[in-house]
């Protein structure tokens, strides 16, 4: 086929499509094994506009698939330098235990995680912990729930101690929506979150059930001492193996230390189904 004819051939379409266009009718071919198109019937629904529950639901749940970083867009504290990485953990059992890992005193190194599933700064310290849950309770110190509290790194040197009281009580809000999403029936407040949020008097709570109020429920809460405390006894025994009246004060002062934080851990065994 030559242009001539191609051309002559594009004309007649047009003309015939001018002609039907008129008639307000399209002819539509089909084989014969195919249904006719008219005899189809469409349904169509009008779309409807999402209330707001739905949004809020929908927004709530979004939120609970990204807890674990939920804390990098949050603007509620003003000095804020970045979100911690990993800052919640999702265990199985009931119970949320507050910790600290970035720095707060002008001696503290900053601090990254690794892996999603570190909790502490250092890896034996997480042994040590391990150890103190496995045998107050049996089950792998995983089982807990694990939330960085405040949830966010700020600046070692210029944060004055009223900065960070009121990181702790904006930062609650994070508690709350956990204690609501995952039934959180205990809060176990470790020693370096516990500094902040009661200063000074941290010690007097040591091995002591308080009570938070989150909306209707009360939450107990009960203070122990960070398990890096068991760590510097340990290396302390350690530099000093040579030395047999100094290794013997260390390894009682681990094992009354050790005795204690079993002791109280084993109080909130009420709260876990």
């Amino acid at each position: 086929m030559n242009q001539k004819e191609l051309f002559n051939q594009l004309v007649d379409i047009i003309e015939e499509t001018k002609y039907f266009l008129k008639k307000q009718s399209l002819p539509i071919f089909h084989l014969n094994d195919e249904p006719d198109p008219g005899d189809i019937h469409f349904t169509w629904k009008a779309l409807t506009k999402k209330s707001s529950e739905q949004k809020a639901k929908e927004t709530k749940e979004k939120q609970r698939t990204n807890r674990e970083i939920i804390n990098f867009p949050c603007t509620l504290c003003s000095g804020k330098i970045s979100g911690i990485r990993n800052f919640f953990y999702r265990g199985r059992k009931p119970i949320l235990v507050l910790h600290y890992s970035g720095a707060v005193s002008p001696k503290d190194k900053p601090f990254v995680k690794r892996s999603p599933n570190q909790i502490f700064r250092e890896i034996l310290t997480e042994k040590i912990w391990s150890s103190l849950i496995e045998k107050a309770f049996g089950f792998s110190y995983q089982e807990f729930f694990y939330q960085e509290y405040p949830a966010c790194n700020f600046s070692n040197t210029n944060s004055k101690e009223e900065d960070w009281k009121t990181r702790i009580d904006t930062c609650k809000i994070h508690i709350q929506d956990n204690i609501t999403d995952f039934d959180i029936q205990g809060i176990v407040l470790l020693g370096s979150s516990a500094r902040l949020v009661f200063g000074d008097k941290a010690k007097d709570h040591l091995g002591k059930i308080i009570h938070w109020d989150f909306g209707d429920k009360k939450i107990p809460v009960l203070t122990l001492r960070s398990p890096e405390a068991l760590v510097f006894l340990e290396e302390k025994s350690k530099s000093n193996s040579g030395e047999d009246s100094v290794l013997f004060q260390y390894a009682q002062e681990k094992q009354t230390l050790e005795t204690q934080f079993l002791d109280q851990l084993k109080s909130i065994s009420k709260y876990i189904p």
